[in-house]
Order: C-alpha cells, then sequence, then structure tokens
C-alpha cells in the first residue's frame, strides 16, 4: 500500500507520478518523505543526462559493487563478478556471446579490433599506469559493437539469426549494419521489433518500429552495399579511388519487399574517408546517394508507382581507416522516395517528421556511450 494512507497499491498512487513541475504540482507529493522526493528527483535527473548523452533508449540498470554487480539485460538478470568499470563489462559480454567465433577466426574484424585496442591500451600503461583507452578506430569500432549489442538486447529482443551472422566473418558486416541502425532507431526514441526471421513463406521487411512520442509506425529495410576486403568479407580489397557509391540496387531491393506501413530505409554506403582532393562538403558522397535515388526513379521496373520512402544513407568511414588512427564518426545523409515535399525543401524534416530528426540525432550519437556504471 501506497505510504500516504489512500488505500491504494504504491504504484497506482504516488509510485505513479513521473516528475513534479512547478507549474502543474503532483497532488500531495508534500507528503512524500524528503528522501524519497530528492532520490525520485535525482533519478528523474540522471535519466534526461542519459537521455541528452546517449539516446532516448532506457539507460543501463544494474546492482551491487565492483566484483559482485547484478545487471539488467532485457529480461535477464546478469551476475557479473568481474572488476572494472561498465566499458570493462561491454568488453566481457561481447566476448561471452561471440568469443569462441574469435578463437576460430583470427580474420574476425572484432578479432582485429581486439588485439589492436589491447595493443594500443598496453602501450600507453607502458608510459602512464593509469592512462585510459584512446578514440581510436580499433577502440571504437570494438566498443561501439559491444555497446549497440548491449542496447538492442536491453530495449528489444535480438534476433537469433543476428547473432549468429556476428560470429562469422563473411557475415560480419550485414549484421553489424542491423545492429547499428537498431540501437540508432532505439536512441531515437522507436520501438523495434524484428520480423520472424523463420518465416520462409512471403517476402517481409527487416523490422516493424513505432515511434513512441508521435506514435508513428514503419516498417523498416536495412542494406548495406558490401565490399570485397573489408569488415571480414571475402576477396581482395580494391584501392578507394576505384570504388563507386551507386547503390541504386540496393535502394531497387529496399523498395521491392512489400510493407503494410509508410517505409523506412537505410542504406550503407560503405566507402573510405573523404579524398584529400574532393571538395568542402562534409559528406563527399551524397551526390553519388542522391544520383541512386534518381536512377530508381527514371527506371523503376516493377516498383509502384505510388509507392514513397524515407531513406536514410550512412557511412562509416572508419572500416576503411588504420587502426591506430582517430576514429571518424558516422555520417548520415537524407532522402526520400516519391515525396515531392521533401526533394524540394529537407528543411521541412523537424516540422512534418519530428519522428525522423529525432534518428538523426540519434545518429549523432552513435559513437557515444557510458563508461562507468
Amino acid at each position: 500500500m501506497c505510504f500516504c494512507g489512500s488505500g491504494k497499491r504504491f504504484k497506482h498512487c504516488h509510485g505513479a507520478v513521473t516528475i513534479d513541475l512547478p507549474h502543474e504540482p503532483i497532488e500531495n507529493w508534500h507528503l512524500v518523505p524528503q528522501t524519497v522526493r530528492d532520490a525520485f528527483i535525482n533519478k528523474q535527473q540522471e535519466r534526461a543526462e542519459h537521455h541528452s548523452k546517449y539516446g532516448l533508449h532506457q539507460p543501463p540498470a544494474h546492482a551491487g559493487v565492483t566484483g559482485d554487480r547484478v545487471i539488467k539485460r532485457g529480461d535477464e538478470l546478469l551476475h557479473w563478478a568481474g572488476k572494472g568499470s561498465f566499458i570493462n563489462f561491454l568488453e566481457e559480454d561481447l566476448l561471452f556471446r561471440v568469443g569462441d567465433a574469435l578463437e576460430k577466426h583470427t580474420d574476425h574484424p572484432l578479432r582485429e579490433w581486439l588485439d589492436e585496442l589491447r595493443r594500443q591500451g598496453r602501450d600507453r600503461k607502458a608510459i602512464n599506469p593509469k592512462a585510459g583507452l584512446l578514440s581510436t578506430v580499433a577502440t571504437m569500432n570494438f566498443f561501439t559493437v559491444a555497446y549497440d549489442l548491449y542496447v538492442v538486447s536491453d530495449n528489444s529482443t535480438l534476433r537469433d539469426r543476428l547473432l549468429k551472422s556476428l560470429r562469422v566473418p563473411a557475415q560480419f558486416h550485414g549484421a553489424r549494419y542491423e545492429l547499428m541502425i537498431a540501437a540508432c532507431l532505439l536512441r531515437g526514441g522507436f520501438d523495434v521489433q524484428f520480423t520472424d526471421e523463420t518465416d520462409d513463406t512471403t517476402k517481409h521487411t527487416d523490422a516493424f518500429v513505432r515511434h513512441l512520442r508521435t506514435g508513428t509506425e514503419y516498417d523498416v529495410e536495412m542494406k548495406a552495399k558490401g565490399r570485397s576486403g573489408v569488415l571480414g568479407k571475402p576477396g581482395v580489397k580494391i584501392e578507394p579511388s576505384e570504388m563507386n557509391g551507386n547503390v541504386s540496387r540496393q535502394i531497387r531491393r529496399a523498395l521491392t519487399k512489400p510493407a503494410e506501413r509508410e517505409r523506412l530505409i537505410f542504406i550503407d554506403m560503405n566507402l573510405p574517408p573523404k579524398p584529400e582532393h574532393d571538395g568542402p562538403f562534409e559528406v563527399w558522397w551524397v551526390h553519388d546517394a542522391v544520383q541512386s535515388l534518381k536512377m530508381v526513379r527514371e527506371q523503376p521496373g516493377k516498383i509502384s508507382s505510388e509507392l514513397s520512402a524515407f531513406v536514410i544513407f550512412s557511412n562509416s568511414p572508419s572500416n576503411f581507416m588504420p587502426l591506430g588512427e582517430v576514429y571518424e564518426g558516422l555520417e548520415t545523409a537524407f532522402g526520400a522516395y516519391n515525396k515531392p515535399e521533401f526533394d524540394k525543401d529537407f528543411r521541412v524534416l523537424g516540422e512534418r517528421a519530428p519522428e525522423i530528426a529525432d534518428l538523426f540525432d540519434a545518429f549523432r550519437l552513435h559513437s557515444e556511450f557510458p563508461d562507468q556504471f
């Protein structure tokens, strides 16, 4: 029962409140013990700070002290006897879930990143025993995968196939991209439900999402452009100058998937950093993305003329960078298929599709993750 004497259960009385606003005070809030009020307000402030730094998903929940912690991950309660910070837990959690594969496949991208970040750590500790990790390609690539895996597992139901694919070098790129997009959707305030991967009786999109603030729903499709010799894909790695940004095939394949709702399509360009001789635009590949959309519009084939979609292009230039260099974050660009109102002026995005604006904020935070409990 609630301590205020109302006769109601706590969760239906004072336990049901969210925040005490000066212009809209909670009834009988003054009856709540001061220690409870202070704890409640502090927790709300911590939650707001987490959302500002890391996105709109729920903060990690844990209890205990170093060497003896209980950590929540979705419906699971994990007992972690390890020492150190949250980032140490992320490393052990990722290795626990894919570790056997890294023993079998020494060429696995995760294995290469892990070996390099540990080498960097040993070199730094030899100079300064208290030195922390640097934001290098190896470190950030490894821990963004680890944190994305935790976020999706804690806030949604992870596909079995996705976890299995993360363990296979040749399938790692596609699985890593799907994991990244799911995590960014959760950071953007979406509820993410993956479709049934065992249902092979019909074609379907990768996921269904609903934006919790606006209630807007989308069918989601994710397509990554594979390149030989990159992120575990077999074959000889070609020179960056020979790579092209034509992703019209990926767009077309995504558009042909049947959907019941508005479509939200994600395309991974998978290109290296901006060439030194290129112009001043930060997202140097945006012309290729726009041209790819144009090619599909001009030659739609079996795609219905009534079909429309939001298309979000992204690129991780760090995939092509030496592991010791400073990490370059995620690059993004917006596109639309058969949406003239957005083709003419992308500035209306925040007004007419605020959930997409929230998503771009989430992309901006992709390389941010808590390192302490």
